[in-house]
């Protein structure tokens, strides 16, 4: 996907993908008719309402962990467990407006953070939880691939809806 590009390229090249995240998100949701933000099959854990407040709760420690990976470099990150969030924090009675603009707002200062900060800044480390010692550049693919499976569970809920 992107080969015969430089490192400087790809990384311009996520950056700009991650940046998109809340266009992506705003036009999948324009597709999704009120009812089916809170149908749920007997198959799914979630609905499309509590995806969205999880991916706001994502992207508020996501806030956090890159500005940690980029101040604070080899400290360790927070990771929450997503279930126990949202059953503690009950996803399930919030509407998900709040979360939506919440997710615009620090979807757009993270992307601003990472597009702005020094060549150095991305050889940082942090220590996090789940996966030990990895690098800025490693951070923004996890936090990239996680959204990336949210809009397809989201994508696939709201085909069956």
């Amino acid at each position: 996907m992107m080969k015969g590009f430089s490192n400087s390229e790809k990384r311009k090249l996520k950056i700009n993908s991650f940046g998109n995240g809340f266009r992506q998100l705003s036009l999948l949701l324009s597709t999704i008719d009120d009812a089916a933000l809170t149908y749920r099959s007997k198959g799914d854990v979630w609905n499309i309402s509590e995806m969205v407040i999880h991916l706001a709760d994502l992207e508020a420690t996501a806030y956090v962990n890159f500005r940690r990976a980029v101040a604070e470099p080899t400290e360790g990150i927070i990771a929450f467990d997503k279930d126990l969030w949202a059953e503690a924090l009950p996803y399930y009675d919030q509407p998900m407006d709040a979360s939506v603009r919440l997710f615009r707002l620090l979807r757009t200062s993270n992307y601003l953070l990472l597009k702005n900060i020094s060549h150095d800044a991305w050889l940082h480390t942090v220590n996090y939880p789940e996966h030990g010692q990895i690098s800025l550049e490693d951070l923004l693919d996890l936090y990239e691939s996680h959204f990336e499976r949210v809009m397809t569970e989201i994508q696939k809920i709201s085909a069956n809806g």
